[in-house]
């Protein structure tokens, strides 16, 4: 097991006041809620902004009939939450709500309108309201979990993500994380830690769900598949007729992990997928060769075209 970072003496000065921030606005929203309807604005469904990032990823349609009734039964117990902006009022918290009201054929929704809220933040709420859901699945909690750590960090997805991988790596005594490396680790363990959901060793874990075939991930999203069945049916992401054909099956017998693994296996013996993992490992080797094999020394090519050799035998003879 690859040793843990040394702490050093990291300044988390940006992600703490941002985070402590966020605990400010949302104490803000509880006050208001607790104070009544008093302090709620009727806001003009039709006006309210989306907002610039997509906050979630799939929407249970059922789920937002379900809460119609129980608006119409009981009246809407949490407002939304919207920010002022110059070109009009955004949604922050609240889209199954505002779905609801849209399904009774309301125009107006009552609302709590914050000012001076920056995009980070925004952000912030957001994922904050996505990581409590009930209903979240794996997918996107995790999605909602890098997000947090954007926003709190200022770093791009695909910098989160790098970083992410690296960390990995480092785990599995692959590489040596850089200075600033280790001490990023430390703030996005801290940033993590109160979130209340994972630590980095439990992000790093579900950090595969990021890589996985498009249909995949659409099932984790909605809560059809568990993440188990899904590892294992990655396995058939160089065929997209057996891995729709092997998802299928899987949800429509509610196959448990066992059962996935020999699903998946009946696919991977098939005559396509060999020819597939020929093909995909022979471009492998072409890449191989195009990085500068031909320049390494006689004996050291011929090591590597004897590993190639002994992988396509065994793949050929499969």
């Amino acid at each position: 097991m690859a040793k843990a970072p040394v702490r050093k003496n990291v300044s988390e000065e940006n992600a703490t006041k941002l985070i402590d921030e966020l605990g400010h606005i949302k104490d803000k929203i509880d006050n208001e809620i607790k104070d009544g309807a008093g302090q709620f604005v009727e806001v003009e469904i039709a006006s309210i902004l989306s907002p610039k990032y997509h906050d979630r990823r799939w929407h249970d349609k059922m789920a937002i009939v379900e809460l119609s009734k129980s608006i119409e039964a009981v009246g809407l117990i949490y407002p939304v939450v919207l920010r002022k902006l110059e070109s009009g009022l955004e949604r922050v918290i609240g889209f199954r709500r505002i779905e609801a009201f849209k399904h009774l054929d309301r125009q107006t929704i009552p609302a709590i309108i914050l000012d001076n809220v920056s995009d980070e933040m925004a952000i912030l709420l957001m994922a904050t309201e996505n990581m409590q859901r009930e209903d979240i699945s794996v997918y996107d909690e995790t999605l909602a979990v890098i997000d947090y750590i954007k926003a709190a960090t200022g770093d791009s997805q695909e910098q989160i993500e790098k970083l992410l991988y690296r960390f990995k790596n480092n785990n599995a005594n692959k590489i040596d994380l850089k200075d600033e490396e280790k001490e990023k680790y430390f703030v996005i363990n801290d940033i993590l830690k109160k979130t209340g959901k994972l630590d980095v060793s439990g992000l790093l874990n579900r950090l595969g769900m990021l890589a996985m075939h498009p249909i995949i991930k659409e099932a984790l999203s909605q809560n059809r598949l568990s993440f188990t069945n899904a590892q294992l049916l990655q396995k058939l992401s160089g065929n997209d007729e057996y891995l729709a054909a092997a998802l299928k099956r899987v949800e429509e017998e509610g196959s448990s992990k066992r059962e996935t693994a020999k699903i998946v296996g009946e696919y991977l013996d098939s005559p396509k997928i060999i020819e597939n993992e020929i093909n995909m490992l022979n471009e492998k080797i072409k890449k191989i060769k195009a990085r500068g094999v031909m320049k390494l020394p006689k004996a050291s090519q011929e090591k590597i075209q004897s590993h190639l050799d002994a992988i396509l035998e065994l793949i050929a003879t499969k």
